[in-house]
């Protein structure tokens, strides 16, 4: 059984608990959206071109977290002429990936416990900055879809029927296990909502779950929607008494029933429930106020 999973004429992917996109160029090359956690999953893509007698054109990382750029270094590393792309916001963080557990850490020196793979991929040059709404790649032309709001810059890319859509939005199996879908910037993060959901294409591949039908893709987009408004409820529930934003976020914890054991995912949390802060704020429905005891959230109106 072949690694790619064809999609259409020029599309496949890698299944996976991150999918791997793959646009097969018409010069016997092939371009990757995205590279997995870590080197395994960059031995898969190699494996898998290997399989198929295509070589590796480019990588295009949609964003930078650990788990979608972690195999770009072993396929810089060991495949020749493999030119990476990413948008201008997302590039210095691919470069230099200690940056997202620094943030995390609240620009501190991270702790060891978040320098591990799952949120310190290694580092590799972006030699192309993604700034417009195409590309072109070994003569494939590719459109870029700007989806925002999960991370600061990312990125979808549309090809030949398919929208490779990236952390824009989960698949309904994944959006069940999680209490709160990780986000930077929740407004952006509903506005891409609704871009996605505009879109035409016969396929969505998402970053996490099952490739998504154009038929099937209100239904997953609004079950997205749902889990961002119940966490935002949440949010907003635990500021009937004021707290700092590590109270809030054991209230909220306590709210959606979330059992967290390891600091990476710890730390996700916090930075999501943080986002959320940052949009009620926004709206009004929340203030951060110095107190003797510290910054403190008190709830709006």
């Amino acid at each position: 059984m072949s690694l790619f999973q064809p999609i259409t004429t020029h599309t496949a992917y890698i299944p996976g608990a991150n999918n791997l996109g793959i646009v097969l160029t018409d010069d016997g090359g092939a371009i990757a959206i995205d590279t997995g956690l870590d080197r395994d999953t960059g031995r898969l893509v190699r494996r898998a071109l290997d399989e198929a007698q295509r070589q590796l054109r480019a990588i295009i990382s949609t964003h930078h977290h650990a788990d979608h750029i972690g195999g770009n270094e072993y396929l810089v590393r060991n495949l020749p002429n493999v030119a990476v792309y990413a948008a201008r916001l997302e590039a210095p963080l691919i470069e230099h990936p200690l940056l997202e557990p620094i943030y995390l850490s609240l620009g501190a020196t991270p702790p060891s416990a978040l320098r591990t793979k799952w949120l310190m991929a290694k580092g590799v040059p972006v030699q192309h900055i993604i700034d417009g709404d195409a590309i072109e790649i070994a003569g494939t032309t590719l459109e870029i879809v700007a989806l925002p709001g999960h991370s600061i810059g990312q990125i979808g890319v549309a090809v030949d029927g398919v929208c490779f859509a990236a952390d824009g939005f989960f698949g309904p199996e994944v959006i069940s296990k999680h209490g709160i879908p990780y986000a930077h910037d929740v407004a952006a993060q509903l506005a891409s909502l609704d871009r996605l959901a505009m879109r035409k294409e016969r396929f969505f591949l998402p970053g996490h779950g099952a490739l998504t039908p154009q038929s099937e893709l209100d239904a997953a987009i609004r079950i997205n929607r749902l889990a961002i408004e119940r966490a935002m409820h949440a949010v907003r529930d635990a500021l009937s008494e004021p707290g700092d934003t590590l109270t809030v976020a054991r209230r909220v914890q306590r709210t959606l029933g979330l059992t967290i054991t390891g600091l990476p995912q710890y730390a996700i949390f916090v930075a999501a429930v943080a986002a959320h802060l940052s949009h009620l704020e926004s709206t009004g429905a929340a203030t951060l106020i110095m107190t003797d005891e510290g910054a403190v959230w008190r709830g709006g109106s």
